[in-house]
């Protein structure tokens, strides 16, 4: 059986982890805070980041 390429980590949307990892699922993202994490990872690779994802969804 394959390993998965990786697990889903859940971090809540207001926390510091959510600024420093990429690699996670937000809980609780609301728009304001969307705003902000988009600006901490916006230089990063929009395939390999799943916070600037997250955060690309939740603009209008």
């Amino acid at each position: 059986m394959s390993e998965p390429t990786y697990t889903h980590m859940f971090v809540r949307a207001d926390s510091l982890l959510a600024e420093y990892l990429c690699h996670v699922e937000l809980l609780d993202l609301t728009e304001p805070r969307a705003e902000q994490l988009h600006a901490l990872h916006r230089d990063h690779a929009r395939g390999s980041c799943l916070v600037l994802a997250a955060t690309d969804r939740q603009s209008p």
